[in-house]
């Protein structure tokens, strides 16, 4: 995939002196995978880890089926729950990939569910960021 290939010189522009001991993705819901074939962010991974010649590891499993796609911001900002896969990244730096960042929240319960399973360092990165609407001002 492109995107994951055109990110990696990216990644390492920006973090010229670090190097991940693994390269994840926040999973989508089980729900969007069956309807797409695939988890956009997991292909995003796959094609980002090979060129930087690492493997992708699934380590983060999504224990609700809410989608954020189309959600307010208040439902967007309860967001996921993650797990991690036990001793997966115990001491471990992680490059954690995900497609969209609307309000952070996926990225943020995703990387404190690797901190707290004992990630020693976790940082993220994204193809597209949607930014927040500015509401007009009346007067």
């Amino acid at each position: 995939m492109r995107f994951g290939r055109n990110l990696a010189p990216a990644v390492a522009a920006t973090n010229p002196d670090w190097r991940p001991d693994i390269v994840t993705w926040a999973p989508t819901t089980s729900r969007r995978v069956r309807l797409r074939g695939h988890d956009q962010s997991a292909v995003i991974a796959g094609a980002l880890a090979r060129r930087m010649r690492m493997r992708r590891v699934r380590v983060l499993r999504r224990i609700d089926n809410h989608t954020q796609t189309g959600a307010s911001r208040t439902m967007r900002q309860r967001g996921p729950q993650f797990i991690v896969r036990r001793g997966a990244v115990r001491g471990r730096a992680v490059l954690l990939v995900d497609d969209v960042m609307t309000t952070g929240t996926t990225l943020a319960r995703a990387r404190t569910a690797l901190l707290a399973a004992g990630a020693s360092e976790v940082r993220c990165v994204v193809i597209a960021r949607v930014k927040a609407r500015v509401s007009p001002q009346v007067g």
